[in-house]
């Protein structure tokens, strides 16, 4: 089967991706659960119609992986890896569609996960038939479908890491936005996660009379804008980078709407971009709070010192001078040594893993591929810096639509999916 056959046999599928995505994401696995139970078994029954080797792995039984395997003719392995878990859907009036109802209107199939990445893992699936249906393909290509990713894959790609049941030469992320046909864009790694928790200790009281306690929830208001001062240190990164963070903040300025995102989108790779998301505290009403929360969220360009960060935040905490209030130093995993200090992962822009992908996209698409981080994590920090495997990525994903309400994705972008998941094994030598 030659690369042109391929998208000519991945435009016919164009009714079976929709289908594939759309049952997907009419399974719920949003966290806390994750459960994966049910997209696994979706997908089994997928390569079993289809003659697929498959195998199922689980550390937890309510998250497994599934992993679709074709045979290839040298000693070479390609591994695709994608995952299965979502994030909460929010409030249903924020849906036109409902969340898991997985409507396929307007060219577009409609849901939470449509886009981050059921979509993906659709094209996947459809992926390993066509490949499995050749007589012979140049190497074994593995495609992973892993829970957990949105936790940081402690069931899933991280465990599978970890555990050495992955290994490969090169491992295609299907996360992230491509671009799709009018401005693809190869994920050359992606940002890596600082986040923190604040505790604030107080002493309750009636509410009646709150000077004789000591309210924590308003100490820990008091210490949050110190956290976000984070958001003004200069981070120091790979020379080699340069280029592909000027390209990646070109991609993203297309989401600006204002002049204050813009300025923000043209900061967010050179210093911390931090939030605050949950906040919690209190028993009642009229109690006043003795104990507080609040995490947030910090992500850094791949290459900066997660460590060093960290000790910033420290002392910023510590300047603030409010007595009780600390960061939470339990969830912190000290670095063996610079590699695992180092945020997220990127490879090299050099190499033969990189132009064979991008030969793919542009046979495609028609375009040259831009080069970019991903501003979101992926399980290519796992399989990258824990399995060893170089990892890129290449998602079907739309630009702005992951973790919002009335996500979607586009049938052409399953499609084009389909085209570069079928198509890059049988270019890469």
């Amino acid at each position: 089967m030659s690369l042109s056959k391929v998208f000519i046999e991945s435009e016919k599928a164009s009714n079976e991706v929709t289908e594939l995505a759309s049952g997907l994401v009419k399974y719920n696995s949003a966290h806390p659960a994750g459960r994966t139970v049910e997209c696994v078994e979706y997908i089994r029954k997928y390569f079993d119609e289809n003659g697929i080797e498959y195998y199922i792995h689980a550390k937890d039984d309510n998250r497994p992986n599934i992993v679709g395997i074709v045979k290839g003719e040298s000693k070479k392995k390609i591994l695709w890896v994608g995952h299965l878990d979502v994030v909460p859907e929010g409030s249903p009036s924020m849906w036109t569609h409902p969340a898991y109802s997985g409507k396929i209107v307007d060219g577009k199939v409609w849901g939470r996960g449509s886009s981050d990445m059921k979509g993906s893992c659709a094209a996947a699936m459809v992926a390993a038939r066509l490949l499995s249906k050749k007589r012979s393909i140049p190497h074994t290509t593995e495609y992973w479908f892993t829970s957990d990713e949105e936790i940081g894959g402690g069931a899933g790609a991280r465990w599978l890491s970890e555990s050495g049941k992955l290994k490969g030469d090169v491992c295609l992320i299907g996360d992230g936005p491509c671009g799709g046909y009018e401005d693809p864009a190869i994920d050359l790694g992606c940002k890596g996660n600082a986040g923190i928790k604040l505790i604030s200790k107080g002493k309750t009281s009636h509410g009646s009379q709150p000077y004789l306690g000591d309210n924590a929830i308003m100490k820990l208001i008091k210490v949050i804008p110190y956290v976000y001062k984070i958001g003004d240190y200069k981070l120091k990164l790979p020379a080699e980078l340069e280029k592909p963070l000027k390209e990646a903040t070109k991609f993203y300025l297309s989401e600006a709407k204002t002049s204050e995102q813009v300025k923000a989108i043209k900061r967010s790779y050179y210093y911390p971009t931090v939030t605050c998301n949950i906040i919690s505290g209190g028993v009642k009403s009229n109690v006043v709070p003795d104990y507080a929360e609040a995490d947030f969220d910090i992500r850094l360009s791949p290459g900066a010192s997660v460590s060093a960060v960290r000790d910033e935040i420290d002392r910023l905490v510590k300047e603030a001078g409010v007595p009780g209030v600390e960061v939470d130093k339990s969830r912190y995993i000290r670095p063996t040594n610079s590699k695992m200090d180092s945020a997220g992962f990127y490879e090299s822009p050099n190499s033969d893993f990189m132009k064979y992908l991008s030969s793919t996209i542009r046979k495609a698409t028609g375009k040259k591929p831009k080069i970019k981080i991903l501003t979101g994590g992926t399980d290519g920090a796992s399989t990258s810096k824990i399995a060893g495997i170089p990892s890129l990525g290449w998602g079907a994903s739309l630009i702005g639509k992951a973790h919002e309400p009335d996500e979607f994705i586009t049938i052409q972008n399953l499609v084009l999916g389909i085209k570069i998941y079928a198509g890059f094994p049988l270019l890469y030598k």
